[in-house]
C-alpha cells in the first residue's frame, strides 16, 4: 500500500503501481462476470452456477473493497501532494461510486453464499452489469481527474532523490 509522500511525483509512482494492480483485478472481474452471463444460458446445473457466482461475489467484494479503502485514497493523497485543486473532482465523484458499492454489495448479499435465487439470476446480472459499468465510468473519470492529469508534470521533471 503505498502512503502519503511529501513529493508528487513519489506519490504519482506509487499510485501508479496500486492503479496497474488495480485495473487487473477489474479486468479479472469483468471476465468472470462475462463468463457467467455466457455461460448461463448453456444451461448448467445449479451447483455449477453457484460456483461461479460465489467467485464472482468474492472478485466483487475484493475489488470494491480495495477501490473504497486504498485506492481512491490513495487517489486524494496524490491530489492533496499536487495541490491542484483536483481534489475537488473526487468530492463530486465519490458519492456516485459509493451508490453503485450498495447495489454491488446487496447483489453479493443475495448471491455470494451461493444458496437460491437462480430463479432472478438473468434479471440480476444484467442489472449488475448496468452498475458495474456506471461505477468503471465513474472510476476512470475519477483516474484521469486525480491521477493522469499528473502526468505530465511527472514526466517534466525527474524524481528528486
Amino acid at each position: 500500500m503505498p502512503t502519503h509522500s511529501s513529493d508528487p511525483k513519489r506519490q504519482f509512482v506509487a499510485v501508479e503501481d496500486l492503479l496497474t494492480r488495480w485495473l487487473k483485478e477489474r479486468r479479472m472481474l469483468l471476465g468472470k462476470y462475462t463468463e457467467i452471463v455466457v455461460t448461463l444460458d448453456s444451461n448448467l446445473d445449479n451447483d455449477a452456477t453457484e460456483q461461479h457466482q460465489k467467485v464472482l461475489c468474492e472478485l466483487l467484494v475484493d475489488y470494491v473493497g480495495a477501490g473504497h479503502f486504498e485506492v481512491f485514497h490513495e487517489l486524494i493523497d496524490e491530489a492533496e501532494s499536487f495541490d491542484d485543486g483536483s481534489g475537488a473532482l473526487a468530492e463530486r465523484l465519490l458519492p456516485a461510486i459509493g451508490d453503485t458499492t450498495e447495489v454491488i454489495l446487496a447483489y453479493e448479499e443475495k448471491y455470494g453464499n451461493a444458496m437460491g435465487h437462480q430463479d432472478k439470476l438473468k434479471r440480476n446480472l444484467s442489472a449488475l452489469g448496468e452498475v458495474l459499468e456506471s461505477r468503471f465510468i465513474l472510476e476512470d473519470q475519477l483516474i484521469a481527474g486525480l491521477h493522469n492529469r499528473h502526468r505530465r508534470l511527472v514526466k517534466q521533471a525527474p524524481l528528486s532523490a
